[in-house]
């Protein structure tokens, strides 16, 4: 009886294995099944670095954004190249949002976008760039209103500005073409000037650095781009604290606030009370940590 157990287990487990691998491949995007139980997907990996490879060409490999990748290793300088056999942690583990798993979820503290295809038990995952201070992304519903190949940009007055007092002119519009900052597709949102874009500037993905709108790899926006439907729903969120279960495991992921007005621990002990499991924080080391110099790494509570 054991044994057909173990055999049946090893089944399950091969077949969940060949689901992801296949729409991985069919996709070139990181797709994971949705977990039967618990709300964690992935899996934390270790790599090797070959000799002078960037921190940002492996998180680039990894489709992982700049801040995760370098929180994750902060033994890094991620302004020199690797040393050869350097062994870097790839933060791939990752707790899904508490909202609706529906259409398109970005989470501006995690840099980090969830696709949920429709009558599919997949999630897609791609790292984002978002917007800079005085220029957030904003937070809400909406959804995607049509889509472009090989766009125009228009930039606002209000960016035109800014570029005349740095001493920059920037034209009424960018053609499409390889000095167009919104790449080679785009999808509009109902909240005008808004979209999620491309990008001629690979170093921006996982970090604040657009005008409020969401950038992506070029290979990633191309393959939602190609995928998903105009109506999809887009919800924004800024969620810096995420609880989650892993079997029969609580797990928590704390990312660095994007506002310093916001108290980490109170949202935490907040989030900890509506699950009805507070541990004492004072005796709680991990937790603290966490706290002072968040990881964006899962933590057992």
């Amino acid at each position: 009886m054991d044994l057909l157990k173990t055999s049946s287990m090893k089944q399950k487990i091969s077949l969940s294995i060949f689901v992801l691998i296949f729409y991985a491949s069919i996709t070139g995007a990181t797709t994971f099944v949705l977990p039967n139980t618990g709300n964690v997907i992935g899996e934390v990996q270790y790599v090797t670095a070959e000799a002078n490879e960037s921190i940002d060409e492996i998180g680039k490999r990894f489709d992982v954004g700049y801040y995760e990748i370098t929180r994750a290793n902060p033994h890094v300088n991620p302004r020199q190249s690797l040393v050869a056999n350097s062994r870097l942690l790839i933060p791939s583990q990752y707790i899904l949002p508490d909202v609706p798993r529906k259409g398109i979820v970005i989470n501006l503290a995690e840099y980090r976008l969830y696709f949920f295809p429709e009558n599919e038990n997949v999630v897609i995952t791609f790292p984002v760039g978002i917007g800079r201070k005085g220029w957030s992304t904003p937070l809400g519903v909406t959804k995607i209103v049509s889509k472009e190949a090989n766009p125009k940009w228009r930039p606002t007055e209000k960016l035109r500005s800014e570029a005349e007092r740095n001493g920059d002119f920037l034209p009424d519009e960018f053609p499409s073409g390889p000095y167009n900052p919104l790449g080679q597709h785009a999808l509009r949102l109902g909240w005008p000037t808004f979209l999620i874009h491309g990008t001629n500037n690979l170093e921006g993905i996982g970090t604040r650095v657009s005008a409020g709108c969401i950038r992506m790899f070029p290979e990633d926006i191309e393959y939602l781009f190609r995928t998903v439907p105009t109506g999809t729903p887009v919800r924004v969120i800024n969620d810096p604290i995420k609880i989650g279960r892993m079997n029969d495991t609580w797990v928590m992921q704390i990312l660095p606030p994007l506002s310093k007005k916001m108290n980490l621990k109170l949202t935490l002990e907040k989030k900890l009370n509506a699950y009805h499991s507070f541990p004492n924080l004072k005796n709680n080391r991990k937790i603290l940590n966490e706290l002072t110099a968040p990881s964006g790494l899962l933590t057992t509570i």
